[in-house]
């Protein structure tokens, strides 16, 4: 079983605040994080997003394999809530794509969806 967390989006004020005339990506800690997790999977960022609880669960993947998660709650060729219940539990909600900074979690592990494949989390991070 793996376990998807998606990274929270920007709220509209926070994007608003973002593209404003004091704003910008170094403007304030969430912004650069944000930037730095969905852009480029920074395992310490997400580290701070997981503590800070920036991530929500959305969906329960039956299978071990990383790779069928990210199929199954990719939104390539269709809405990923719509697959059966036995292959994924779709959590209440709103199902975007998974994408970059993602974190999936198995047997204990704790993986972030990369740029190309997953990258592990470890007690490392600092």
């Amino acid at each position: 079983m793996i376990q998807i967390f998606h990274y929270n989006r920007l709220t509209e004020t926070e994007r608003k605040r973002l593209n404003s005339s004091e704003g910008g990506w170094d403007s304030e800690p969430r912004f650069a994080r944000y930037a730095n997790i969905t852009g480029l999977a920074k395992l310490p960022d997400v580290a701070i997003g997981l503590l800070n609880r920036e991530y929500h669960l959305v969906a329960v993947v039956d299978s071990d394999d990383l790779e069928d998660g990210f199929r199954y709650t990719n939104h390539i060729e269709a809405d990923w809530a719509k697959y059966p219940a036995s292959i994924v539990t779709a959590l209440p909600g709103e199902h975007r794509s998974t994408s970059v900074g993602d974190v999936f979690t198995k047997g204990g592990a704790t993986y972030v969806v990369a740029g190309m494949g997953f990258k592990l989390l470890t007690s490392e991070v600092e």
